[in-house]
């Protein structure tokens, strides 16, 4: 019989060296990455927590069976998959999948596939191990790891990767430290002080982690240097992940969770993201660092979400990360599709870059292209309106439930925090307003795609990716009008998180 955990994090490393091998192959390649993301996607969501089963192939073959939710110990420490644990890996199993596919046709760099898997087991050891500490260490080698595919195949140092790696090496520090203090005041009971400390090292580190103002600028560094997909695949891991990781910390010690200054700094962090987010990203003139400030201003929302600690606020947060990462994924395929037809992401109009003497600069080789990408150039705009929470998209319906909710909030923050964060429509009002700079960034960069044709060499998208793009379009429609079959897991993973009732 085989421990859950230890299946689902020595199959892809077993796996990541013949994919290495086969990595000249795309279409082989790409498949067998795609496949054991999904195999361990299924296993997830398909095999019961409480007691062992057969999987068909491994079962038949070797006759051993798979319980997921068995614990195992390596070196003394316990690896385990909760429930919450267990929804967040298949998520993120499922989405790195549809990235490996996509990535046959269009390109993200070589190594893309083998550290893909990488990846995945190093988070999965994060997600599984029953300790912070060494959740951290994992976490950070997952991110070292990333910094290889955000680089891609292009020679020289990259601002993005450098920039994410620096930014994560900071934030362990003072995450290592915390848990130290924590077990430090286990035996000091009176020296309170200990926890305070702990307190405020864990908000720097997550503060870093989850890219809030001043600590937001690798976020859109990534987006403009790493690959559209890899851009993807590293935030949508590393916020899934992130957010796991701080409500397990929460769970785990009441007092942390019984300071109302904790939500309080969620509120304040999340606005700060959404604010900055939204102007950023109304003021951009290209798709990549749209998308990295359109990220920042939707994880803004979720944080102002958890902020008002209610397990109604933690089922909408959760089910607006499940519908980020969808638009998030739709947007970077549509991306991708577009740079790799002709070698530009940038929107600036084509009669302000004359004024500007760009000549034929890129702006020029945006003019007209969604006559000839029509599904790219449609996938590209729906995703980044499903970020700013349009109606009809995925990112309508949690958004619109986080507005609800925090119309009726009212919070008992001090000083000036009383002026900005008591009033619940004050928050709505600016999350709402944050979308809406999102949204006018991508309708500014529809117009030029349909304006003029000013490229008329480009070449028609990939059947392939297209065929994936419609696919995402649909579930991206679809998840915007009928958002309640998400609802029951995310209910589950809510209810096991006790500290909020």
């Amino acid at each position: 019989m085989l421990a859950g955990p230890l299946f689902l994090i020595v199959l892809p490393l077993t796996l990541a060296p013949v994919v290495y091998l086969s990595r000249r192959w795309a279409l082989l390649a790409a498949s067998l990455a795609s496949a054991t993301a999904l195999v361990m996607a299924s296993l997830c969501w398909r095999l019961p927590l409480d007691r062992p089963l057969s999987v068909p192939g491994l079962t038949s073959v070797l006759g051993w069976k798979v319980a997921l939710g068995e614990p195992m110990m390596v070196l003394g420490r316990e690896f385990a998959l909760e429930l919450a644990g267990c929804s967040t890996l298949g998520f993120i199993y499922l989405m790195a999948a549809v990235a490996f596919l996509f990535a046959w046709r269009i390109s993200q760099g070589r190594l893309f596939f083998p550290l893909g898997l990488i990846i995945l087991s190093l988070v999965g050891a994060a997600v599984m191990i029953r300790h912070f500490l060494f959740a951290v260490l994992f976490l950070w080698i997952a991110s070292i790891v990333a910094v290889f595919i955000i680089q891609g195949d292009r020679e020289g140092p990259r601002r993005g990767a450098l920039q994410y790696l620096v930014m994560v090496s900071l934030a362990i520090p003072p995450l290592l430290i915390a848990p130290w203090l924590i077990d430090l005041q286990a035996v000091n009971l009176d020296n309170l002080a200990l926890l305070r400390y702990a307190t405020v090292l864990l908000a720097i580190g997550f503060a870093i982690l989850l890219a809030v103002v001043p600590f937001h600028g690798w976020v859109s560094a990534v987006a403009v240097d790493a690959p559209p997909m890899v851009a993807a695949f590293v935030l949508t891991v590393a916020n899934a992940v992130v957010l796991l990781l701080m409500l397990n910390l929460l769970q785990s010690y009441p007092w942390l969770s019984e300071d109302p200054q904790v939500f309080h700094l969620l509120r304040l962090g999340g606005l700060l993201m959404a604010t900055v987010g939204g102007l950023l990203a109304f003021a951009q003139r290209d798709f990549s660092r749209l998308l990295g400030y359109a990220v920042l201003s939707d994880m803004g929302c979720t944080l102002v979400a958890l902020g008002t600690a209610s397990p109604s606020a933690l089922a909408a947060a959760l089910l607006q990360v499940t519908h980020r990462s969808v638009g998030l994924m739709l947007t970077a395929m549509g991306l991708a599709v577009v740079r790799h037809r002709t070698g530009s992401d940038s929107f600036v109009n084509p009669s302000t870059a004359l004024r500007q003497g760009s000549g034929q600069g890129s702006g020029h080789r945006l003019g007209g292209v969604a006559r000839h990408l029509p599904l790219s150039t449609a996938g590209l705009i729906l995703g980044g309106l499903s970020l700013a929470g349009m109606p009809l998209t995925a990112g309508f319906p949690s958004r619109w439930a986080i507005y609800r909710l925090l119309s009726g909030y009212h919070s008992p923050a001090p000083g000036l925090s009383q002026v900005l964060l008591k009033p619940g429509a004050g928050l709505a009002l600016a999350m709402l307003l944050s979308g809406a700079g999102v949204a006018f960034g991508y309708l500014r960069g529809l117009s030029t795609l349909l304006g003029p044709s000013t490229e008329p060499k480009v070449k028609r998208e990939p059947f392939i990716a297209s065929l994936m793009i419609l696919g995402m379009i649909v579930l991206c429609i679809g998840l915007g009008l009928c958002p309640q079959w998400l609802l029951p897991p995310i209910e589950r993973v809510v209810e096991s998180f006790s500290f909020l009732r």
